[in-house]
């Protein structure tokens, strides 16, 4: 049996990808999300509890080094109540109309004209349960019509790579600089019987040559506007892009942005406290 431990602690919307991911990098085996009064609480499960101290301690920096006024809880967790509550809590989401995700363990039928799409919730995004996840995918709905060519930046999950080819597009490629997230893209493309038509790398725009009809990416501000010129860069002329993981109250600046790489923004969805601009290259 497995010693599991779980450690948790709340954190405002924008910070919520900083913070999974800086989990995962200590080893975080699953993270769940959870809505609270002050925002969104993590709770991320990790296997070993003699790292109990250590991980406790560096979550404690963390809040601290970003200025959060939560506390930081940790509980060792059985495995047998790991397995059962870990599972319960991920139940298959309609994310769009046409668009199903289900965990392996609860697969359902498409939606009618839809889609469904495996998913192994090992990722704190990329499940659909979150708005950003699922605001990328009724972009790529509104966006893929069929034998594009597609660049999937920071693919995480592969949630987005897996829905365009289930979608119509011919080809992906798709590239993550976390290699646990290459990894679960991978395991995730088997889960939906996926053996072709996509390539998936770890590494960043130093590995993309050419361009693409849809460019699709889900990432915070602070790490999305840098990358714009490459974005353009890749994109053909008059090919879309689908640019999410964007907060509400950061749309104007986000939008001057991409106007600014030399897109010409069609439509921005919304979702809560988060947005997605669908944009087309001029």
């Amino acid at each position: 049996m497995k010693n599991w431990f779980r450690v948790a602690f709340v954190v405002p919307p924008s910070l919520v990808e900083v913070a999974s991911s800086t989990l995962f990098d200590w080893s975080c085996v699953g993270l769940q999300e959870e809505e609270v009064a002050g925002g969104t609480c993590l709770i991320a499960y990790f296997e070993d509890q003699s790292r109990l101290s250590q991980v406790v301690m560096a979550s404690e920096k963390l809040v601290a080094r970003l200025n959060l006024a939560s506390e930081v809880q940790a509980a060792p967790v059985p495995d047998e109540d790991w397995t059962t509550s870990w599972r319960s809590y991920f139940k298959p989401v309609l994310a769009t109309p046409r668009i199903l995700i289900c965990p392996p363990w609860s697969m359902e039928p498409a939606p009618p004209s839809g889609i469904v799409i495996a998913i192994d919730p090992k990722m704190a995004f990329g499940t659909g349960h979150h708005e950003t996840t699922r605001l990328a995918l009724c972009g790529l709905e509104m966006s893929v019509v069929g034998g594009e060519r597609v660049l999937d930046v920071g693919t995480g999950s592969g949630i987005l790579s897996i829905a365009a080819l289930k979608l119509g597009a011919e080809s992906i490629f798709a590239f993550d600089t976390d290699p646990p997230a290459v990894g679960n893209t991978k395991e995730n493309l088997a889960l939906n019987g996926i053996s072709g038509g996509v390539e998936v790398v770890e590494g960043s725009f130093s590995l993309v040559s050419g361009e693409f009809d849809l460019v699709v990416a889900n990432i915070i501000s602070s790490i999305l506007i840098p990358m714009l010129p490459e974005v353009t860069e890749h994109t053909k002329k008059g090919g879309r892009a689908v640019l999410g993981g964007i907060l509400a109250r950061e749309r104007d600046a986000f939008c001057q942005a991409v106007t600014a790489a030399g897109f010409v923004i069609d439509n921005v969805l919304e979702e809560g406290e988060w947005i997605c601009a669908l944009g087309r290259k001029g």
